[in-house]
């Protein structure tokens, strides 16, 4: 919440610089006067992602560029707010340290045109407030268009929640990676949640809709980005997996199958070929590609390495083992003319004769993608 709370800071420090009336442009972000969940957090939001937008911390102190969040209601009312005044002490916003309507004279600010207005969760100011209607600029709002402000850029489209809007928003400008965490996202999906119950199925196209679960599920990506790190580095740590021996290693992730001319085994391992065969030898793994061989009744052995470097980078690989080198010679041959990847055939000095190697820098080729070229190949042999 760092960046909230940053964002929030720099709200105040700008109240007490515009409260004083002065001469300069002033942006605000609003919701409707009713001020529920939606229209209090997709102020915040809005304003957030504007700033943000607007790049304003590239040049700081320049409120030209700086979108202030008010709160449309008076600052004595927010109590009433329950469910508001909770969800922010829970996330730690000191609620008297928002920018409330009743704080800042936006009649002064847009009787010398020095007002800007961007609306959430309405698309027509409240009769009280028509007197600012020149300053709106932009609006973003789930509800009927009531066809205002026709020079004003518009966002309008049904579904439960404005906010849901607003966080798409900052997906579609790829502002998600910079300005939004775990934290940020619980913080701002509160309205999404109350809007649409939870997305509770019976409600699905009169109280939410694909926008909404849209805006709901990018937020849960980022939540669950921390738990998919977690397990993607157990899943991946080279070390631990090497550290299980060779043997379960190639048991871990096994499956047989049988095609019409053929029975084949494909592992999938999640080291370096290279870092396999140097770590167990390689006449230990032939020896025991063979030995598995007998056992289970295959044809042919294969294995798939799949493995992340640091910089990010995903490797493929595959191995084919064959104990008949001219059948290998065909499978490889026909590999090679089926597969529909950037593929460049590796050679590992001591064992060509009964074994093919292949390298791919395409992080979708999978056991998946391979099984039904091979059974093409094997199929037709």
């Amino acid at each position: 919440m760092e960046k909230v709370y940053k964002f929030l800071n720099e709200s105040y420090t700008a109240l007490n610089i515009y409260k004083q009336n002065i001469e300069e442009r002033i942006n605000v972000c609003i919701g409707n006067v009713s001020c529920d969940m939606d229209s209090a957090i997709g102020a915040i939001l809005l304003a957030y992602y504007l700033t943000y937008k607007d790049e304003y911390y590239n040049n700081y102190g320049n409120y030209e560029k700086f979108w202030i969040p008010v709160i449309n209601c008076p600052r004595a009312e927010m109590c009433a707010r329950i469910d508001i005044s909770y969800h922010l002490k829970k996330f730690g916003v000191d609620a008297d340290k928002l920018v409330y309507i009743d704080d800042l004279n936006l009649n002064f600010y847009s009787e010398r045109n020095l007002l800007q207005l961007s609306l959430i969760d309405h698309n027509k100011l409240d009769m009280t407030q028509q007197q600012w209607d020149s300053a709106v600029v932009f609006l973003v709002d789930h509800h009927v268009d009531l066809k205002e402000y026709p020079n004003a850029e518009k966002i309008l489209t049904f579904c439960g929640s404005a906010c849901s809007l607003a966080m798409n928003l900052i997906f579609d400008k790829s502002l998600d990676s910079q300005i939004l965490n775990k934290e940020i996202c619980l913080f701002f999906w509160a309205a999404i949640l109350l809007d649409t119950e939870n997305f509770k199925p019976s409600l699905k196209g009169s109280k939410w809709s694909r926008v909404d679960e849209l805006a709901f599920a990018r937020a849960g990506r980022i939540i669950m980005q921390e738990q998919y790190v977690t397990l993607f580095e157990k899943k991946f740590d080279r070390r631990l997996n090497i550290e299980l021996g060779m043997d379960l290693i190639l048991k871990k992730d096994y499956k047989n199958y049988e095609w019409k001319n053929c029975v084949a085994g494909i592992s999938v391992i999640f080291n370096p070929l290279h870092e396999f065969l140097s770590t167990f030898g390689v006449n230990e793994i032939k020896n025991t590609l063979i030995d598995r061989m007998k056992t289970l009744g295959l044809n042919i052995y294969c294995i798939i390495s799949q493995v992340y470097l640091d910089n990010g980078i995903a490797l493929r690989e595959i191995m084919i083992y064959d104990n008949d080198s001219e059948r290998l010679l065909k499978i490889s041959n026909l590999f090679e003319s089926l597969i529909k990847f950037s593929w460049q055939k590796k050679k590992f000095t001591g064992l060509t004769k009964n074994f093919s190697f292949y390298l791919f820098k395409d992080e979708s080729v999978s056991r998946k993608k391979i099984e039904p070229i091979f059974k093409q190949i094997l199929e037709s042999i």
